[in-house]
């Protein structure tokens, strides 16, 4: 994906959402977005929504003294994701399809998204997936492709809703197969990192690498090599969330083996997928 004007205001409002996160004093905001806007006037139109999001936010840390606005925020919405492994696995188990149902259930963890919205309802965004379904499935390829698979990488998105991927690893697993999941290098909105991986329990369930960055979404180039490797070793790759599409659709890196599988949480990308704002999606690659 290429940016478009209306990536601007969604670059300000991470920011402010940082800033809220942060505690950062309401008076001292304004300049400090009024001081964001010669830089963002400068980003490199040719790069991805995800991208240029990421070098706006790195401008602000740095403005903001370099620590990480969002840990605490971080830490909460893992320990309430939490309180939903039981019940979640119990209707996994008790399911005709567990693996379909492990999937809606990761999905529904995408709306935990603290960069870009303060509310959030786990409980309702279970119930959503349920009664609505996905706008767009390709299900039955990502079965097919399925049979035979022994490797399947899973590239993580927010804290909190890697809770729900941690459910999807152990379904995946036991069919036999080996799940890697990935994270951020470091800290970037509420994207979880290798420590909140750990938080979520998911080092129990399959090895984690780190993709040895903090962009926003998965940027081939700024990658390291055990990532790449492990990513062109799988034979299946689960997309989660917004920024990695961006990064990754349509891309040689994602190819015929990637599944996207995210929420349209704006209108741009929405557009891109031809589905409504909102909708819920699990599609292949291209």
């Amino acid at each position: 994906m290429k940016v478009t004007a209306e990536c601007i205001p969604c670059y300000l409002n991470q920011c402010i959402n940082a800033m809220d996160k942060g505690g950062w004093p309401a008076e001292k905001r304004a300049d400090l977005l009024t001081g964001l806007l010669s830089y963002i006037a400068a980003l490199d139109q040719d790069y991805t929504p995800a991208e240029n999001s990421t070098l706006v936010l790195h401008e602000l840390v740095r403005m903001m003294g370099g620590s990480d606005p969002f840990e605490k925020a971080k830490k909460e919405s893992n320990v309430q994701a939490r309180k939903y492994l039981d019940r979640l696995r119990k209707m996994i188990a008790e399911s005709a399809d567990p693996l379909k149902k492990a999937i809606e259930f990761s999905v529904a963890g995408n709306v935990v998204d603290l960069g870009l919205f303060d509310g959030y309802d786990l409980e309702q965004a279970v119930k959503d997936v349920i009664r609505t379904g996905f706008r767009r499935d390709d299900y039955t390829l990502f079965k097919e492709k399925l049979t035979g698979a022994g490797k399947v990488f899973i590239i993580g998105d927010n804290s909190g809703e890697i809770v729900f991927d941690r459910l999807l690893a152990e379904t995946l697993k036991s069919s036999g197969i080996e799940v890697v999941y990935g994270v951020k290098g470091s800290f970037i909105l509420n994207d979880a990192t290798i420590d909140d991986a750990r938080q979520a329990g998911i080092d129990k369930i399959c090895r984690i690498v780190t993709n040895g960055n903090n962009y926003l979404g998965t940027i081939e180039k700024k990658c390291s090599r055990e990532f790449l490797s492990d990513l062109k070793q799988s034979d299946i790759i689960i997309s989660k969330g917004q920024a990695n599409y961006e990064s990754l659709e349509g891309t040689a890196l994602a190819g015929e083996k990637t599944f996207f599988l995210l929420k349209a949480k704006c209108q741009v990308v929405a557009e891109n997928l031809s589905v409504n704002y909102g909708d819920i999606v699990f599609i292949k690659n291209g």
